[in-house]
């Protein structure tokens, strides 16, 4: 094939894509449905990713017009959006720019139109930009975090579970940001207090996002003394991230994400005073230990290595479990200095390519 015969084919195909983005805004219902079922087919291509990126403009502000139509119309219209999404920041920002945080939540709530799952599954990518963010906290507005603790409430309250999951996601996004922690920590408590014993939840989904997000909560000192205020015998926070990485037999941990997420979280919360006296008090080292025993994960044992140096230096590790070559100088409380400061392990979730629909 010549030169000229690529670029008469590649016109071609542009006039075509051109007409089918025009098709979703059709008057028929049923050719707007076969134009967003073709569109959310290609977009599980790279080349048909790349393609309708390219025409981004109108066909993101088509897509989301078709989130509010019947499921035959707003399933596909999702599906194209999730995948677009997640293959480009450039769409994402258009779609937080065109209101695609505040129609998915319209949606949610309306119920009647796209699938539950599948608008969760889009906020979750869109939320993982700061525009994103900022728009779902409502940030400066009056109700500030409303938006949040609804999905809060429909993370714990909505049935099935399995469609509501990907709340956590969103969730764990949100807590990436300052204005995010910020919502989920000065409510009185009570998203932390909803969200913590999921961590024990059957569904992995669950626990790995809240596990992340608990990290994610201690990313700052101000965080970290706020979470670890909320830490109650309603609310035991310290003992329930302490479970997945102690070596418990039974309900064993399997999932990897989930124990860096409790790991990094430890780590960090063994950086505050209050921290440290509410892990001294739940034998904590002894428990660490014996997790490390039982630990494959590499960055779990780093973060469990960590910790427990930050325990040596601080007298909390017991006479018979401190190895006989190590001499450690006990740091009095509250002479920390700037060089104790140890980094966050894991910002969110490894390797969490979220939500890209085949």
């Amino acid at each position: 094939m010549s030169a000229t015969d690529n670029e008469e084919e590649k016109k071609k195909e542009k006039d075509e894509v051109d007409e089918l983005v025009e098709f979703l805004s059709d008057k028929r219902s049923d050719v707007r449905k076969e134009a967003a079922t073709i569109v959310a087919g290609l977009t599980g291509t790279d080349d048909g990713l790349q393609t309708l990126t390219d025409k981004r403009e109108t066909l993101i502000s088509h897509l989301l017009h078709l989130l509010g139509k019947d499921p035959p119309e707003s399933t596909p219209s999702a599906q194209a959006l999730i995948n677009l999404t997640g293959h480009s920041l450039e769409v994402v920002s258009l779609a937080v720019n065109k209101g695609a945080v505040e129609r998915c939540i319209d949606f949610i709530k309306d119920g009647e139109c796209a699938p539950v799952d599948l608008l969760l599954s889009l906020l979750a990518n869109i939320t993982k930009a700061e525009g994103g963010v900022h728009v779902l906290s409502q940030e400066g507005k009056p109700l500030e975090g409303f938006y949040i603790q609804r999905l809060v409430q429909l993370l714990v309250s909505g049935k099935p579970q399995e469609t509501y999951a990907q709340a956590a996601s969103v969730l764990c996004n949100v807590s990436r940001h300052p204005i995010g922690r910020k919502v989920i920590l000065d409510r009185k408590g009570s998203i932390v207090n909803l969200v913590t014993p999921m961590l024990a939840s059957t569904c992995d989904i669950r626990r790995e996002r809240i596990a992340a997000t608990i990290q994610n909560l201690c990313c700052d000192s101000e965080s970290r003394k706020k979470l670890l205020a909320l830490d109650s015998e309603e609310t035991p926070i310290v003992k329930a991230l302490l479970r997945p990485i102690s070596g418990a037999k039974v309900n064993k941990e399997l999932s990897d994400n989930v124990r860096r997420g409790c790991a990094g979280a430890i780590l960090l919360l063994a950086k505050e005073a209050e921290g440290r006296e509410i892990m001294k008090k739940l034998d904590a080292p002894v428990l660490l230990k014996q997790g490390y025993e039982l630990e494959e994960e590499s960055d779990v044992c780093d973060a469990l290595e960590q910790t427990g140096d930050v325990f040596l230096k601080h007298g909390m590790v017991p006479d018979d479990m401190v190895p006989k070559d190590v001499s450690a100088e006990v740091i009095p409380e509250g002479e920390e200095g700037e060089e104790e400061e140890l980094p966050p392990l894991i910002m969110g979730l490894k390797n969490s390519s979220l939500n890209q629909v085949d």
